[in-house]
């Protein structure tokens, strides 16, 4: 509760607020952060938006009728807040948000493992425990004594849903259904965000799912991977968020330990994403070792490496 009463005291001071999604925004960053905002808003707050990246078509249901920035001048508000993000390179505006930290306040909302962003945040409402940032959002806005409405309900939902795969990983908690009840409770549509996150998903996205599952190997180290090249999403016309939840898919394999996506993104780079069921296994540890992070069931990093080189 000290780090609420801290964070409550630099809201209440500030009118002009910041809240930066990550960059590759999911639901849990953009509905977490949608849910806040709504709430400053209607206190007065002059509230933006921004993501270094583009939202998904997947979550414009939640986004259709807020503007979300794409760049800023960190010196036109009185506070930051990064939510979600896990560090600040993956802010997408690193050096600037090192920078201007030191002359105001940024409050870090996450659930990932202590890494940069805690060093320079004034406030972390940090909490390794919660399924989703939108659990500590949810206990913010309580502390707040905020209006939760179905809107507010609905993105917290939203934010809950999707980052435990639709209450089927090994993250949910009884927390989890706690909040998510309370939110039912308050008129928050858990139907419509199923239907829209995971029954929603265009051919070119189907065709593209089969060619990674075509693909995939399973190793007798309980290793499950698949892959794909930058030139099979434009022989299908798919967008690369089209590839979210593949990885969740193969690791419903039943000898899986770990499941690893790798998908070639079009500067050349590509892009891990790891996910495990297991208790013995930190993906997140894994991903560290080459320069990305995450939590211990799901993770992901960058690799400069060709497909080629890789042997793939």
């Amino acid at each position: 509760m000290k780090e609420f009463e801290q964070a409550k005291k630099i809201l209440d001071k500030s009118q002009k607020v910041l809240i930066l999604l990550h960059q590759c925004p999911d639901g849990d960053t953009i509905a977490s952060s949608l849910a806040i905002s709504t709430h400053l808003k209607r206190i007065g707050k002059e509230v933006d938006l921004a993501v270094n990246d583009l939202i998904p078509e997947i979550f414009h249901f939640l986004t259709n009728d807020v503007e979300i920035k794409k760049d800023f001048l960190l010196g036109d508000y009185d506070l930051i807040m990064a939510i979600d993000c896990g560090d600040a390179r993956r802010t997408g505006f690193p050096v600037r948000l090192e920078q201007i930290a030191k002359s105001k306040p940024l409050i870090n909302i996450d659930h990932h493992l202590k890494n940069n962003l805690h060093k320079i945040a004034k406030v972390n409402l940090v909490d390794e425990k919660a399924s989703a940032a939108a659990e500590i959002v949810f206990d913010l806005l309580k502390y707040l004594k905020a209006e939760i409405d179905s809107k507010i309900a609905t993105y917290i939902l939203a934010g809950i849903y999707y980052d435990t795969g639709g209450f089927q990983h090994a993250n949910v908690t009884q927390r989890t259904l706690e909040i998510s009840s309370e939110c039912l409770g308050l008129g928050g549509h858990i139907g419509m965000v199923a239907k829209k996150i995971s029954a929603s998903k265009k051919p070119s996205g189907l065709k593209l799912w089969g060619i990674a599952l075509s693909r995939m190997k399973l190793k007798t180290n309980g290793v499950v991977y698949t892959y794909l090249r930058s030139s099979d999403l434009k022989k299908v016309g798919a967008e690369i968020d089209e590839a979210s939840g593949i990885v969740n898919l193969i690791n419903s394999v039943p000898q899986s330990k770990v499941a690893i996506l790798l998908i070639e993104t079009p500067d050349g780079k590509i892009k891990a994403s790891l996910r495990t069921e297991s208790d013995d296994v930190d993906v997140s540890s894994i991903a560290r070792i080459f320069g990305g992070g995450g939590h211990r069931k799901a993770a992901g990093f960058e690799l400069s490496e060709s497909f080629e080189q890789l042997g793939l």
